[in-house]
């Protein structure tokens, strides 16, 4: 038995009619009779009943024909996995994370990736931003997801998204159940500031926020991870501003409320060295583009 076998007879049991199924096949009336005539003599079984009139499936043929449906179904699925690893370089992706990022959105990305090119081996690390800069200029990392901005003139940036900050308290403290708070009402509170070493963008964005609203915090403490900083954050320690993709953490014992007038928005892309011609590079920004920005928009470019 063999794949155009199958064809052909789902193309006349879906149809009911030798003629047209012959038409949509591209072949002559007699030729798809008589091999469908081979399938039914193979199989030692009438799956077509045939009249002047009329062509009618038997029960043999109703089985049959979900059965052959869900094998060229698989079958299609296959070689298009196939034509797609067949287009892309086997071997692996190096893919660098920085702390207090985006990490949901940065796992549909790769997911999404994954499912269109699934012979290339993800790796990602987890590494500050001015250390994926210098992976990426040493050729230890592919592509990189970066708070920018981005200065060094070998590497090329394209920007995904913009989120928030929030202001995350403990679910004791004061200003807890309120829609919206100013940052100034915070300024007496101890923080939780990112460590400038690891994170200098947020750290920067965070201190500057402060400022303009007139005040230093006081930054008692540091934390790089930005489960750590809620975490904190949930125990009373202190308070902190994260971007507002901390929601999805759902973390126990700590609210996240809306700055008014809204923080400096933080932003998040993905980075690469210009003079890598690897296609696989080439396809994870155009997929993690699609996924994050849309396939109708898009997204800033820096050089």
């Amino acid at each position: 038995m063999e794949l155009r076998h199958l064809r052909y007879f789902v193309a006349v049991a879906e149809s009911l009619h030798f003629g047209r199924a012959a038409a949509t096949l591209h072949i002559a009336q007699p030729s798809l009779s008589h091999q469908v005539q081979q399938l039914e003599a193979e199989l030692q079984t009438t799956l077509l009943r045939r009249t002047k009139r009329r062509v009618e499936l038997t029960e043999a043929g109703r089985v049959f024909l979900e059965e052959a449906q869900d094998i060229l179904g698989r079958a299609d699925r296959a070689a298009l996995v196939a034509r797609r690893a067949g287009r892309t370089e086997a071997g692996q992706l190096r893919v660098g994370v920085g702390y207090c990022m985006n990490h949901a959105a940065i796992s549909r990305a790769v997911r999404g990736f994954n499912r269109e090119y699934p012979a290339v081996r993800v790796e990602l690390q987890t590494l500050a931003v001015p250390q994926q800069f210098a992976a990426l200029r040493d050729q230890r990392l592919d592509v990189g997801f970066v708070f920018p901005p981005v200065t060094d003139a070998s590497l090329g940036i394209e920007l995904l998204m913009c989120e928030p900050l929030l202001a995350a308290l403990p679910a004791s403290h004061r200003a807890a159940r309120k829609r919206s708070i100013t940052l100034v009402a915070l300024k007496n509170d101890p923080f939780i500031v990112p460590p400038r070493e690891l994170v200098p963008v947020l750290h920067d964005v965070v201190l500057r926020a402060c400022r303009d609203a007139g005040f230093i915090p006081n930054a008692q403490h540091e934390a790089d991870h930005l489960q750590l900083v809620l975490g904190m954050v949930a125990a009373g320690t202190a308070v902190a501003l994260v971007p507002a993709s901390a929601r999805k953490l759902h973390t126990q014992g700590v609210v996240l409320v809306p700055l008014s007038p809204p923080v400096t928005v933080l932003e998040m892309g993905i980075a690469w060295r210009h003079n890598n011609p690897s296609v696989i590079v080439a396809q994870f920004i155009t997929t993690t583009r699609r996924v994050l920005v849309g396939p109708n928009k898009s997204a800033k470019h820096s050089e």
